[in-house]
């Protein structure tokens, strides 16, 4: 128990090196944008942890080292935390694996070998956003799901265009059909997260990927 400037006790506080002055830790001053982004993304990291229904503003708070009101200050509610870290999930993987190779000078089933192999790496070097994407895509009820079907609806979309293209220059397979492949090729992200984490090793996700690629979109 230390005095304070009024002569009360307070419990709890720390001395400092000389015992005379309380000193508390306090969270880095950042600028507002800088703490959103730093809470967000221990939100990730939670989520993918505890799970999208389960994790809270108090755990959020803990690892981000700030107070709770803190969290709800930048995201009021459950529903708003949970929409951010998904909206989050969704730029990292149709922004970062899809669109990104929309405007690459390649042939198109190239692009896709590239797209799913850097996935496939991101399962190790991004694994909370590869996990909170697993549970969120198998949440088939609420707005949870419905952010779901959106995000599935842009993802093939964007996918279709890329391989259209490939049809256009002929580098995929004349047969196959865009917006069933667009669909596979998601899928095909499913599978490589799903081998990674029961234990494939990446050498066999990579044959996986190079198979696929080659006996169903390649020409």
């Amino acid at each position: 128990m230390l005095e304070t400037g009024r002569g009360r006790r307070v419990a709890g506080a720390k001395k400092s090196a000389n015992n005379t002055t309380p000193t508390k830790v306090r969270a880095k001053r950042m600028s507002p944008e800088a703490r959103r982004h730093q809470i967000l993304m221990c939100a990730v990291d939670v989520f993918a942890s505890q799970g999208i229904e389960k994790a809270t503003h108090a755990d959020i708070a803990k690892l981000a080292g700030v107070a709770s009101p803190t969290v709800f200050h930048y995201f009021p509610t459950i529903d708003d935390l949970q929409e951010a870290v998904i909206k989050e999930v969704r730029r990292f993987l149709l922004e970062g694996f899809v669109i990104v190779r929309t405007d690459v000078d390649a042939p198109v089933h190239v692009r896709v070998e590239d797209m799913l192999s850097s996935f496939a790496k991101a399962v190790d070097t991004d694994k909370n956003y590869v996990t909170v994407w697993l549970e969120w895509s198998g949440s088939t009820k609420g707005h949870i799901w419905e952010l779901y079907k959106e995000f599935y609806t842009a993802t093939t979309v964007a996918l279709r265009k890329l391989l259209l293209e490939g049809r256009a220059d002929n580098s995929i397979k004349a047969s196959l059909q865009a917006a069933d492949a667009a669909r596979t090729i998601l899928g095909m992200a499913h599978t490589i997260a799903h081998m990674r984490f029961c234990g494939a090793t990446s050498k066999t996700a990579q044959k996986t990927i190079n198979s696929f690629v080659a006996e169903y979109i390649a020409p």
